[in-house]
């Protein structure tokens, strides 16, 4: 078992080092800093029934009366300002130092009537944890560092020592590269107690990919470094967070200078990076240093710098939506904003939040909390429908619809209070864009629920006024309307054992199988499109004299020219043809 000399360790060490093996531990766990006064906590870790609080200790050796004052002290504040306001189910003092009966009862003393969970966590659990973590031990007080840089160099090394792809057939040289950098990963990852590391080698130019493609992904994504093997492939390198809170344990830090045009959207943009966190894109600068895990440049020069906020971890920020409210204080519409990504200022106290609806049409970006005008953005992305399900994108369509001044956007937790202050919506097109959009999702979505197959929403600059009026036209059927026609003449197929007509004018409905015409697809619906011709009369009664069941006659209409149409359901369209003679199933 590997042990750590406790009494020799400066005191801020043994707490950073016994904090770095709790949050390890558990990935999710925050270590807090004191703006004033800890509350009694050092760190905190959030489980579905509550928070699991500990309280570090440096104490090595059998407490002093003024360690005791300490603890008391720390204890009654964590009663006083944290349990009022945090769900706690434990506190645990953490110390290496086992205690002593007197000191577990005089523990137990402090805490009765709490409620909670009480724990001491001395120092033969924490060398059992120490002796898990070989390669924590051998950052703080070895050559843990050292390790890791030779290995990063190797890695860094690039393609020099990569075969000729002239001369090594395409999979020899995969394997070599992909088992290289395999190694490389699982030995960094093996000795780095922080972060973990992964390799991908990928054909390619670097230059021509999407720079940013990886900086979204879910995981604890801290770095991402790319570098060109070769003329066929290029190596990606990704250092993940092995915990929440490695960024602080062991941080990624930089100095740039940004340059950027007076009274500019540059220098406005780089402003709300000061002020709020919010990010940036394509500003020209220069990194002068960096500072962090291996991997990263010393030094750079000149080009364009881009500041992306990760999505991260939510930590202890709730579920937000998006709530639109009318003048009278009802709620119009509530969306879930999704895909929250939040940032603080660098020389301000704003917070920059960022999020989307579900189906994507809507990204909302909030600036609040630095002064007066806070400020609330909302990017619409219209073109991005094609493809989408109605039903998907139905509910921020209908939120887009009463987007008008009479109205305000809420931020809030979801189901709960609000999460900032109210905007009022400015007076925009995109309002009758909007109602003249719904309608046809609408249509669409009706159309679904009488289909197996999926219905997406067609490429505007693709569907003719025309096919977008056939759409309304079949959705009011669908919902039961009964729509009036004139009509000139008719086709009917006699059904079999049919007897003719008993007057000179009678009335007859004739039935089609219902499709929809969506985005160049014919989609079959589970009803008919029922004509009814209120008086109708035989062109020709000589050919239907001479006509049998199965032969189609023309008709033309009687004393009136009206005919009712409407959507029936299959049973109904059977039921209807085998009661009556004058009905007609011509598909």
């Amino acid at each position: 078992m590997t042990l750590v000399n406790w009494e020799r360790l400066p005191g801020e060490t043994v707490e950073e080092f016994v904090a770095a093996m709790l949050l390890l531990r558990h990935p999710h766990g925050n270590r807090i800093t004191p703006s004033r006064g800890d509350r009694g906590v050092d760190i905190r870790v959030a489980n579905s029934d509550g928070y699991d609080v500990y309280q570090v200790k440096r104490f090595c050796r059998p407490l002093t009366s003024r360690q005791v004052t300490n603890v008391e002290e720390s204890w009654r504040r964590f009663v006083n300002e944290t349990l009022p306001t945090l769900p706690v189910r434990s506190w645990t003092l953490v110390t290496p130092w086992n205690p002593t009966h007197e000191r577990l009862e005089w523990l137990e003393r402090l805490t009765t009537g709490s409620g909670l969970r009480i724990g001491w966590m001395d120092r033969d659990r924490l060398d059992g944890m120490a002796a898990d973590h070989p390669a924590l031990i051998a950052y703080y007080f070895g050559d843990g560092g050292e390790r890791i840089s030779r290995l990063m160099t190797q890695a860094l090394q690039g393609g020099r020592d990569m075969p000729n792809p002239a001369h090594t057939p395409t999979e020899n040289l995969l394997v070599a590269a992909i088992e290289r950098y395999e190694s490389l990963a699982a030995a960094l990852t093996d000795i780095d107690p922080f972060y973990r590391y992964a390799f991908e080698v990928r054909e390619g130019r670097m230059t021509e990919q999407p720079w940013d493609a990886d900086a979204y992904r879910e995981d604890l994504t801290a770095f991402v470094r790319y570098l060109q093997l070769n003329e066929r492939y290029y190596l990606v390198m990704r250092l993940m967070a092995r915990a929440v809170e490695s960024f602080r344990l062991r941080p990624i830090t930089g100095s740039f200078s940004l340059q950027v045009p007076v009274d500019s959207a540059e220098q406005q943009a780089v402003e709300e990076f000061l002020q709020y966190g919010a990010p940036f894109a394509d500003i020209d600068g220069v990194i002068t240093h960096t500072s962090g895990p291996p991997g990263l440049p010393s030094e750079s020069g000149p080009g364009q710098l881009s500041f992306i906020v990760h999505a991260g971890v939510a930590g202890d920020r709730p579920d937000l939506e998006i709530r639109l409210i009318a003048a009278d204080g009802a709620v119009l519409h509530t969306l879930d904003l999704v895909g929250v990504r939040a940032s603080r200022g660098v020389d301000g106290p704003g917070i920059w939040l960022a999020g989307h609806d579900p189906s994507g049409l809507l990204q909302l970006h909030f600036l609040v909390n630095a002064d007066d005008h806070d400020i609330f953005r909302l990017h619409v992305d219209l073109d991005d429908l094609a493809g989408k399900t109605p039903v998907d994108v139905l509910p921020a369509m209908r939120l887009l619809t009463d987007f008008v001044p009479d109205n305000t956007v809420l931020l809030a937790v979801r189901g709960g209070p609000a999460y900032a202050p109210r905007w009022q919506p400015e007076k925009s097109e995109l309002v009758v864009h909007a109602r003249r959009q719904v309608r046809i999702l609408e249509a669409l979505q009706i159309i679904q629920t009488h289909s197996y197959q999926r219905i997406v929403i067609p490429e505007q600059d693709h569907t003719s006024n025309e096919e977008l009026r056939q759409l309304a036209h079949l959705a009011r059927l669908l919902r039961g309307s009964q729509l009036e026609a004139t009509w000139t003449y008719a086709d009917f197929l006699i059904p079999t054992n049919a007897s003719p007509p008993a007057e000179d004018e009678f009335p007859v409905a004739i039935m089609h199988k219902l499709h929809a015409q969506v985005g160049g697809r014919q989609i079959p619906l589970d009803m008919y499109r029922c004509v009814t011709y209120l008086a109708a009369r035989i062109a020709d009664p000589a050919e239907a004299a001479a006509s049998q069941g199965g032969d189609s006659i023309r008709l033309l209409p009687g004393s009136n020219n009206k005919a009712i149409i409407t959507a029936v359901s299959a049973a109904e369209a059977i039921a209807a043809f085998t009661a009556r003679d004058s009905v007609s199933p011509n598909d």
